[in-house]
């Protein structure tokens, strides 16, 4: 049996299955916001690594697991030193429509060490070895995703409260103009300190996390179907023309584009 994986850093194509295990020895991200069509499952077996999901930053260290809901914009990005390994799996929708309404659009459980030789299996038997390795993928596909939620729900939210804070607050005013001043205000604390503190804790620069945070809501009310217009009024963009220019620097496709994908 072939099990195929076909990707696009923007989308998905297919939804099959995939796990590959890899080395990156340099500074490697994925710089833009994209979405798969299947689930993701990364598991961080050394080194550490930055992700930006929705509206929230955090760090995945070794041992480190995460899991995202297919069309949930997202990328990642490198920390300390960049070198890493890890294992990605994309995942059929069809193998976990039993669950899926059990579970989160993404979390992230760390310190799971158990992981790592379920993934070995994983990546093993995703070479196909007789005509039943697809039922055993399938079967530790859902094993890995049970295992590391439930140990999550047990450990509750982990991610940073200071960082839950101000994305909260981004997200409130997504409308407005949002500048460090005004952010730095809310968290009662200087400008100098709160962009300091901030790349501290995500890697990221305010300005970075925002025009993110704006790219993610307007991609997602263009994947239900929403008018351009009016992505780039809720995403806080008074000038359609940048949001525009803006909308493809970083999703590498126009506004347009992107709404006409998911419509067909």
């Amino acid at each position: 049996m072939k099990l195929l994986f076909y990707y696009d850093n923007i989308h998905s194509m297919e939804e099959e299955f995939s796990c590959k295990f890899r080395k990156k020895d340099t500074f490697y991200s994925m710089p833009e916001l994209h979405s798969h069509d299947f689930y993701e499952m990364y598991y961080l077996v050394s080194g550490e690594r930055r992700y930006f999901i929705q509206d929230t930053v955090f760090p995945v260290h070794a041992k480190g697991f995460v899991f995202i809901k297919p069309s949930l914009m997202h990328k990642t990005s490198f920390s300390n030193d960049g070198v890493h390994t890890r294992y990605f799996a994309s995942i059929p929708r069809h193998w976990l429509e039993d669950i899926d309404s059990a579970l989160p659009p993404f979390f992230l459980c760390e310190d799971m060490p158990s992981l790592e030789y379920m993934f070995s299996q994983l990546q093993r038997e995703g070479e196909g070895l007789d005509d039943l390795s697809h039922i055993i993928c399938r079967a530790i596909s859902v094993q890995i995703i049970t295992t590391a939620f439930r140990v999550y729900r047990e450990r509750q939210d982990g991610t940073d409260p200071f960082v839950n804070e101000v994305a909260s607050y981004i997200k409130k005013n997504i409308r407005s103009d949002l500048s460090l001043e005004s952010i730095a205000g809310h968290m009662h604390l200087s400008a100098t300190y709160f962009s300091s503190l901030f790349h501290k804790k995500t890697g990221m620069r305010l300005s970075d996390f925002i025009r993110s945070s704006r790219i993610a809501v307007a991609a997602d009310i263009l994947k239900k179907g929403g008018s351009v217009s009016y992505a780039s009024l809720m995403a806080g963009y008074s000038d359609p023309t940048y949001f525009k220019d803006v909308f493809r620097s970083q999703m590498k496709i126009s506004p347009s584009g992107y709404k006409k994908r998911f419509q067909q």
